[in-house]
């Protein structure tokens, strides 16, 4: 029920998260079936299962890793087995480059912009990332990750007034809790990120976006 139209070449990208090990080897393919989007995931991971990929480390090192990014323009959620399109896709530089060599004109059904358009955001330097930080407690950690990663720009915003008018870059929201009024309309923005809900430091967690951005 699964039939490999196309594929892209191979990018030898840096690894994203503190555990994941060394390079890793990324592609995309478009594909044709007849399956339904649970049942070629379920399809995927077997294929990964074969190939010997054990789930012991988050982000960490792994002999394959078969992601469904799009299933046509669908929008499906089915927590927290499958959400299509790829909730990482849009902002990965390791996804968006074989992608835009398959299907640059493709629109994300969510963004609502191309992966051409998604992948250029990526490339403008320096490459900005506003951080929600309504507790007033992230400063040390952008100071730390402006040092480490200099082509970035990295700000906090905890009023209304600092947010830039455009949407370019990544607004990034780390920690979880109610949004206030002012801040609830940015998540309709292209570039807003939630990861309030992942596993881990905040650090680390920029540091994740970071370098899956291409940075």
């Amino acid at each position: 029920g699964v039939r490999v139209e196309r594929w892209s070449s191979l990018y030898q990208t840096p690894p994203v998260g503190s555990a994941a090990g060394s390079e890793f080897t990324n592609a995309a393919a478009q594909l044709e079936t007849t399956l339904s989007a649970r049942e070629l995931l379920d399809c995927l991971l077997a294929v990964e299962n074969q190939f010997g990929r054990e789930r012991h480390i988050e982000w960490g090192p792994r002999t394959l890793d078969l992601d469904l990014l799009f299933f046509g323009n669908e929008i499906i959620d089915i927590p927290p087995v499958l959400h299509v399109p790829h909730s990482g896709c849009w902002y990965r530089r390791f996804v968006l480059d074989p992608l835009f060599e398959l299907v640059p004109d493709f629109v994300h059904p969510e963004k609502q912009q191309t992966i051409a358009d998604l992948r250029a955001r990526l490339l403008t330097r320096p490459f900005r990332v506003d951080v929600l930080d309504l507790a007033r407690s992230v400063d040390p950690v952008l100071r730390t990750l402006q040092t480490q990663f200099p082509e970035s720009e990295l700000r906090a915003i905890r009023q209304p007034d600092e947010i830039s008018h455009d949407d370019k870059g990544l607004l990034v929201r780390l920690d979880s809790g109610p949004l206030p009024p002012w801040a609830a309309p940015l998540k309709s923005r292209v570039g807003w990120l939630d990861v309030s809900g992942r596993m881990g430091d905040r650090q680390q967690k920029l540091i994740n976006i970071l370098r899956s951005a291409g940075l």
